[in-house]
């Protein structure tokens, strides 16, 4: 239904719910900001809703970064293909008093009805490149720009930071540990499937392996040995390796290292159930992992691994493996899960290209240092760099937004994750070593095709660099 077509308040045929507002598990339409519903009223009160390009485009990339691996793309068009308004969201709107009785019913009957074109999943990309494409009437494409915005910003910079840990780890597994310290349950979610893609072996965090198929670890806590107290941690380890012979990794700094991997190995041997690996969450992780190394050895068990966790990162596990620790894998928390040393990624939504007259006209914001590129885009993908072009160029290289919804439809399912993790794998091996240091690297070059530089030079009479 048009928004012209919505009856007004007082018809009889559209009724709104006043009932004491409560959240609504099923519908995320509020998670906006206030002004885009303004906006939207202001739009809906002069019946402004005409088609409009939005793109969602990272204006520059963050401290240490050379690239980005995209990433949230599945939940962001889960968002827009479940847009509703629930009958608790109207009574708010209504509750507040701000809003037209008429422009409230219309939100009762409004649905995504627009196309998007996206790069995928597990793609490196630089900055100033859209990500997300979206040809709506103005009013959907202002509502969705928060959440859309959350979403890309949030898994975006998860898959990057995952992809420099498990890049300086050298092949060897690195787990996301992070659900306890990231911003909320809803926040690991969205953490262990970006970290996945960006190439973590698995996540701690169960509800992850649950919902997105990924895989899951975990060996135990102090606190399970310390139940036994000091001179029962061999005890301990006997219990758990009955109890899990399948998933025998024992954690063995709650006293001492050293004394602890040798009770390690003499319950192994008293219950007869091998030792998988055992784990080391503090001290100096170089030194002790080659002692505990050397105690496995000559035990015998030079198939057990030594798994390290405690507040690592990229760059503690790149010196790590330089030294040659002795360390099959890694649990990353902290780190991972907040991006810490880069947590935000200025992730932008702005107008491109508004319908006048029945054709797409390019626009662009003018402001400094926030300038954006006017007119619909595509990105073709040339070697190891990108051209920003405007849309129906013919340029050489392969393009990289493809359509992922139609009319407010998804189409062909998107790849799965376990294709955009190794998308991200195979793109991020082929990148040169320079784009892929941990500090002060190359960036990933984006540049523009000489009719975008042209036209973005008649729009504000300045010119720019980088035409192709």
């Amino acid at each position: 239904m048009e928004l012209a077509e919505v009856p007004a308040a007082g018809d009889g045929e559209t009724a709104i719910v006043t009932a004491t507002p409560q959240f609504s598990r099923d519908s995320l339409a509020l998670f906006c900001d206030e002004y885009e519903i303004t906006m939207a009223q202001s739009f809906w009160l002069h019946r402004q809703n005409e088609r409009a390009c939005f793109e969602l485009t990272v204006r520059h990339l963050p401290p240490h970064r050379g690239f980005l691996v995209v990433a949230g793309l599945e939940q962001a068009l889960a968002f827009l293909a479940k847009l509703r308004f629930s009958a608790d969201d109207l009574a708010y709107l209504a509750s507040t008093e701000r809003f037209d009785p008429g422009f409230i019913a219309t939100l009762g009957w409004l649905r995504f009805t627009g196309d998007v074109r996206a790069i995928p999943e597990g793609t490196i990309v630089g900055a100033e490149t859209p990500l997300l494409q979206i040809i709506a009437p103005r009013i959907e494409a202002t509502l969705v720009e928060s959440a859309l915005l959350s979403i890309i910003n949030h898994q975006t910079t998860i898959a990057t930071k995952a992809s420099r840990v498990a890049d300086a780890a050298r092949g060897r597994p690195v787990w996301d540990f992070s659900l306890r310290r990231v911003h909320g349950p809803h926040a690991a979610l969205g953490v262990a499937r970006a970290a996945y893609i960006g190439g973590a072996a698995g996540t701690a965090t169960v509800a992850a392996g649950q919902r997105f198929g990924i895989p899951t670890t975990g060996t135990m806590a102090h606190h399970y040995i310390l139940r036994f107290g000091q001179a029962g941690e061999q005890q301990a380890f006997e219990q758990f390796l009955r109890d899990y012979p399948g998933r025998s990794v024992l954690l063995i700094d709650t006293f001492d290292t050293l004394r602890g991997v040798d009770r390690a190995i003499a319950a192994s041997r008293a219950t007869g159930v091998t030792l998988a690996g055992v784990r080391i969450d503090s001290g100096p992780l170089l030194e002790l992992s080659s002692a505990v190394r050397h105690r496995l050895d000559d035990a015998g068990m030079r198939d057990t691994e030594i798994v390290a966790s405690g507040d690592l990162d990229e760059y503690r596990i790149d010196a790590l493996v330089i030294a040659g620790a002795p360390i099959d894998s890694f649990g990353v928390g902290t780190m991972l899960g907040t991006s810490a040393d880069a947590p935000a990624l200025g992730g932008i939504y702005k107008l491109v290209a508004q319908e006048e007259r029945g054709e797409m006209r390019p626009v662009m914001k003018h402001s400094i240092d926030k300038a954006n590129d006017p007119g619909v885009h595509q990105v073709f993908r040339v070697a190891y760099h990108d051209v920003l072009a405007l849309d129906g160029e013919a340029l050489e290289g392969r393009p990289l937004l493809q359509p992922v919804m139609r009319d407010g439809r998804r189409l062909e399912p998107l790849p799965s994750l376990q294709a955009s993790r190794d998308r991200c794998h195979t793109e991020l091996t082929a990148v040169p070593a320079p784009m892929r240091r941990l500090s002060d690297p190359v960036p990933w070059q984006v540049m523009r095709s000489a009719r975008l530089v042209a036209l973005r030079s008649v729009l504000t009479g300045e010119s720019i660099e980088s035409v192709v």
